[in-house]
């Protein structure tokens, strides 16, 4: 299952009259336009609160346990919302409807249904999202809801909608398109990098762990994270993709050496992993942890900088000391815990700005390196909660590099359908970047 929560704790709410307005707002929340899938939405005293996106089942139908365990998965997110009293429906399918009391899926809708009356926040209303027409979904008088429904420009033309465009938003047509268009064009000094790359992973070879060589990596990519003026959840650098040189924010477009380090470093697991944790706790989570659980080997070879970071080794050059033995197995456990999405939530901040350096390195990366970021940044989506796009992450460093064996085992790990702990919280699942909570005063058709 592929679930996609919405972006955001929007401030400013926008007033919604009509169903149109609020399928025009699902769009804009995911970032795309949904395709053959089921967006529920919490209802908390009259605004939208949590927001699901699910992939629907496959297939003509499915069975009674198919069913029971999709839905039970659904309303397990949507019951976290503590905020929540009742849930709107929107699915988007390209599926023949061809009978008002007979719509698609209405097995998998019944029994969703049950479940969240059951959990206390009951299905209020919904809609189906066909190719030309729309239409009340539970509505089966044709004086009320006529048939075969509405058009479809009905929702682009809707007040929302306009409000929304004004205000500058926008989504992409398809989920694909949207992960795609999170990438800057190619980086016109690529040789360049990549020639830097070739000569670190040459000279460092397979010594990445040593103790100093792995802290000052670490505190590269950590100055590099630090460094970031990007908003957060902003496209990455994108105003950069055609003038990388002049003006650019990004230091890294003004420094090939250092990226090609950065990349080079990528091909050590251990740099790698302790990357997701330092992404989402900070060095010191980081550092210990690898060191607790035995990533980290005595330095022995010269430690291998770019210039422009060896420069500053003596001011920055301090090697944490090792926790005592107690906190060093708890450090071992919050390395591992992270990894699969156990524990408090992660710095979002800081992971939004490592999200938009992986992104930016990307296009700049060979296929070992490539895999190894869009598997960061699979990971990092699924923190956030945004499975659909995990997957299209994995499937690309897959593509990049067959086999590869992080993209793999999180494809497994997505496989399970499971959620990291904090994407069930309010207060702990990721920000997002939404502008605006809306309130809804409707009737049911």
């Amino acid at each position: 299952m592929s679930t996609e929560p919405a972006d955001g704790t929007p401030r400013n709410p926008y007033r919604i009259n009509a169903p149109a307005d609020i399928l025009s707002l699902v769009p804009h929340t995911l970032g795309f336009e949904p395709r053959e899938s089921l967006v529920l939405m919490a209802l908390c005293g009259g605004r939208l609160g949590a927001t699901l996106r699910l992939d629907l089942p496959p297939g003509p139908g499915a069975k009674a346990g198919a069913n029971a365990a999709y839905a039970a998965a659904a309303c397990r997110f949507m019951a976290a919302d503590t905020e929540a009293d009742g849930v709107l429906l929107a699915l988007y399918t390209d599926r023949t409807w061809k009978d008002p009391a007979h719509p698609p899926y209405r097995p998998l809708v019944r029994r969703l249904g049950k479940d969240l009356a059951a959990a206390g926040i009951p299905l209020q209303d919904g809609w189906l999202v066909g190719p030309d027409t729309w239409r009340d979904y539970f509505c089966t008088q044709p004086d009320c809801c006529p048939w075969p429904g509405a058009p479809r420009s009905q929702i682009a033309d809707s007040m929302l909608n306009t409000e929304l465009v004004y205000r500058g938003s926008a989504f992409a047509a398809s989920l694909e398109r949207a992960v795609g268009e999170s990438f800057p064009l190619q980086w016109p000094n690529k040789g360049e990098v990549a020639d830097n790359r070739a000569r670190f992973g040459e000279q460092v070879g397979a010594h990445w762990c040593e103790r100093d060589q792995f802290h000052r990596t670490l505190e590269l990519w950590g100055n590099c994270f630090a460094g970031g003026v990007l908003d957060t959840g902003a496209e990455p650098y994108a105003e950069d993709a055609f003038e990388p040189f002049a003006g650019s924010r990004n230091p890294l477009h003004r420094d090939p050496e250092c990226a090609g380090f950065l990349l080079a470093s990528l091909s050590d697991r251990g740099i790698r992993d302790a990357l997701l944790v330092l992404t989402a706790a900070g060095q010191a989570a980081a550092v210990y942890g690898a060191e607790a659980n035995g990533l980290v080997r005595r330095q022995v070879h010269p430690v291998v900088l770019p210039g422009s970071a060896d420069r500053g080794a003596a001011a920055s050059g301090v090697v944490p000391l090792l926790p005592r033995p107690r906190r060093q197995s708890k450090a071992a456990a919050d390395f591992r815990s992270i990894l699969v999405g156990r524990g408090g939530a992660p710095d979002w901040s800081l992971l939004d700005r490592a999200y938009a350096v992986f992104s930016d390195l990307v296009p700049a990366a060979d296929e070992d390196a490539k895999a190894a970021l869009l598997s960061l940044l699979a990971w990092m989506e699924w923190a956030r909660g945004r499975g659909s796009r995990a997957h299209v992450h994995l499937q690309h460093a897959l593509e990049a590099c067959p086999g590869y064996r992080l993209a793999l085992l999180l494809r497994e790990l997505l496989g399970t359908g499971i959620l990291p702990d904090w994407t069930g919280s309010r207060d702990g699942s990721w920000p997002g970047t939404a502008d605006g909570w809306p309130e809804t005063p409707m009737n049911r058709c």
